[in-house]
């Protein structure tokens, strides 16, 4: 069992629920032609631009640009190709205003609760600063590193975000732990040494030649690696 002396974790769809907002997306953007069925198609092509471009498109420039500009495009290509009529611009706030609506997962309150008083936890998110101040201020982060305030993201190649954490905490890599869903929190922190947690809520498949060095199902499973599962178990 290794010892780590910080947690470094990820907000959206790790401590929170972005998936639970989905609806409440569309209904705002699609209006009176909202159907769950519709709302199903346009998650899926902006799904396709979440998962398969985001994570890559930021590897690929070395100016920084913030999310909503970076989703107002994907939303264009998405209506340019469905022909639906909105604004980008305006899809681009709802998308980000309903980020601070999502809904932590049952078992965020007990992470805190348990890993908190033990290990000092850190909050690393690609987000942008009116996205995540809501959820930031619910949680007891004994520091907070966003990319808007940092102009880096996870998955960039100097690893910037994640290099400011070793940093501040004066620390080998090695004894940080990072705790994500998605390939940047796993491809980014281990590009400067530190040890990764997959939460894969889908039980899907890894499709990376760098590989995490724990992957768990749900947040609460945490407590087995860090060796707190007799007395601190969550759940």
């Amino acid at each position: 069992m290794e010892k780590f002396s910080v947690i470094s974790i990820d907000m959206f769809q790790t401590l929170v629920n972005v998936h639970s907002r989905r609806n409440y997306i569309w209904k705002r953007i699609l209006r009176r032609k909202y159907t769950e069925k519709l709302a199903e198609k346009y998650s899926r092509l902006m799904g396709e631009f979440i998962y398969n471009r985001f994570h890559e498109d930021v590897i690929s420039t070395d100016k920084f640009v913030n999310l909503k500009s970076i989703f107002k495009d994907y939303f264009n290509e998405v209506f340019l190709k469905t022909g639906l009529k909105f604004s980008s611009e305006e899809a681009a706030k709802i998308w980000a205003n309903e980020h601070t609506l999502a809904v932590p997962y049952p078992d965020t309150i007990e992470f805190f609760k348990f890993i908190g008083k033990t290990i000092p936890i850190c909050l690393v998110s690609d987000s942008g600063i009116d996205m995540i101040f809501s959820h930031v201020k619910k949680y007891k982060f004994y520091k907070v590193f966003i990319s808007e305030e940092v102009k880096a993201y996870k998955n960039q190649s100097d690893g910037d975000i994640f290099k400011k954490v070793i940093n501040y905490y004066n620390t080998e890599p090695e004894k940080i732990l990072h705790i994500g869903d998605s390939s940047s929190d796993i491809i980014g922190a281990n590009r400067v040494g530190i040890k990764t947690c997959w939460v894969n809520k889908n039980k899907d498949k890894w499709k990376h030649d760098i590989k995490p060095t724990y992957i768990i199902n749900f947040l609460r499973d945490i407590s087995y690696i860090l060796g707190l599962e007799k007395e601190n178990k969550i759940g």
